[in-house]
């Protein structure tokens, strides 16, 4: 339990704990809420970072289709071009909680906050299970083209569907984990924050 925690523990129900005034307790929520998006936006900065570093260090191998190069560059264009529209919002969400006054705007951003991070999530994982799908069709296709009878393009196709579908689902729910982990962490505490700030509307009012 951290300092303002403590703070709203004791706002709530201790009578020998020394009062603060409202405006501080808001003014405690602001800066809280502040760093918890600052956090959120400089994970999703270092996790952008990480992903173009791992595509320029890792060789790509020669496609023989033309069409696989295609999909692979609009692929790419548009992953990097979503990412970097949602640090794009995390940025600006970042600043206008910064710069409110307001606590209902304070409020309004946090679950601006919470709507983009969930549809951040949900995007990566999309884009994890479109990647696989991609990568498993093309790998049996240029399997398919080495095999010369239709029983042995099938037994090698199902082979690798099963395998490469199981890798998948084990990298796919490791990022579940990262993801509920440590942005489910900062979610949980800036839930916390606009429950308060909800709490401290309803008592001024």
């Amino acid at each position: 339990m951290d300092g303002l925690d403590l703070l709203k523990q004791h706002w709530n129900g201790d009578n020998n704990f020394p009062k603060i005034e409202r405006n501080e307790l808001q003014a405690m929520l602001h800066r809280s809420s502040s760093s918890i998006v600052k956090w959120i936006f400089i994970i999703c900065c270092l996790e952008f970072a990480l992903w173009l570093a791992i595509s320029s260090m890792v060789p790509s191998e020669k496609q023989h289709f033309l069409v696989f190069q295609i999909i692979d560059v609009v692929y790419n264009v548009i992953f990097y071009a979503i990412i970097f529209y949602f640090i794009f919002q995390f940025y600006s969400l970042l600043v206008r909680i910064k710069t409110t006054n307001s606590t209902k705007k304070l409020m309004e951003s946090i679950l601006a906050v919470r709507k983009n991070a969930h549809r951040y999530i949900q995007f990566n994982l999309l884009a994890a299970y479109v990647a696989f799908g991609l990568a498993l069709i093309q790998l049996i296709i240029e399997e398919s083209l080495n095999r010369e009878s239709w029983g042995e393009i099938l037994f090698y196709a199902l082979a690798l569907a099963i395998i490469f579908t199981l890798f998948a689902l084990l990298f796919i729910k490791i990022i579940k984990l990262y993801f509920r982990v440590l942005y489910g962490f900062l979610l949980k505490k800036l839930n916390k924050n606009y429950d308060e700030l909800t709490r401290l509307e309803e008592d001024a009012n």
